[in-house]
């Protein structure tokens, strides 16, 4: 019913996907869906709450070890870019946008999944290295929210509204290498 939900919602908005469109598509029935998900916002809900999940899931479990910090911060980078550039998840992304205002908890939700535990994963990493001196960043969520910041860039918002297409490998490796580059020389040991 949550695929169905997604599909529906992708499609047409929250305000006009109906629920009979979404239960006949699920094959599932009425009183199913208001079992499960209480409403037509409950199973909206339910939909964004898994699609953030599944989107940063690779994000917000990196392996965060002793390696050097610009090749962390690259992978990190890689895998950010990777969301921002997906289909689906800039088709969530304006979803929220164009929903929240009808649906003030939408945008709640959508942090609450995706951006806010990558920034905190983000957080506790930068926090220990700059605490074993090997950056030097003492307010570290201004330093996370700057890296998250430069990565999304003109890039993802021509990307995202449709003036560009979705940029080649290249030109967003480049882009990573870029930014990474910058933050390093910004967090570097005084």
């Amino acid at each position: 019913m949550i695929n169905a939900a997604a599909a529906i919602f992708f499609e047409h908005g929250f305000e006009r996907a109906s629920l009979s469109a979404i239960v006949r598509r699920s094959g599932g029935s009425l009183s199913t869906m208001y079992q499960l998900f209480g409403s037509k916002e409950g199973l909206f809900e339910a939909m964004i709450t898994q699609r953030c999940a599944e989107i940063m899931e690779p994000l917000t479990a990196p392996s965060l070890s002793d390696q050097c910090p610009r090749q962390t911060l690259t992978r990190i980078a890689r895998g950010l870019m990777g969301v921002l550039m997906d289909p689906e998840a800039q088709g969530l992304w304006r979803m929220v946008m164009g929903e929240g205002g009808k649906f003030p908890r939408l945008p709640e939700i959508y942090f609450r999944c995706g951006p806010d535990p990558l920034q905190a994963a983000m957080i506790r990493y930068l926090g220990d290295l700059h605490g074993r001196g090997i950056v030097h960043c003492p307010d570290v969520a201004a330093v996370v929210n700057a890296f998250c910041g430069m990565m999304q860039s003109d890039l993802f918002y021509r990307t995202v509204t449709g003036m560009r297409p979705i940029p080649d490998t290249v030109e967003v490796e480049r882009h990573i290498a870029k930014v990474v580059d910058l933050f390093m020389r910004m967090v570097a040991p005084r």
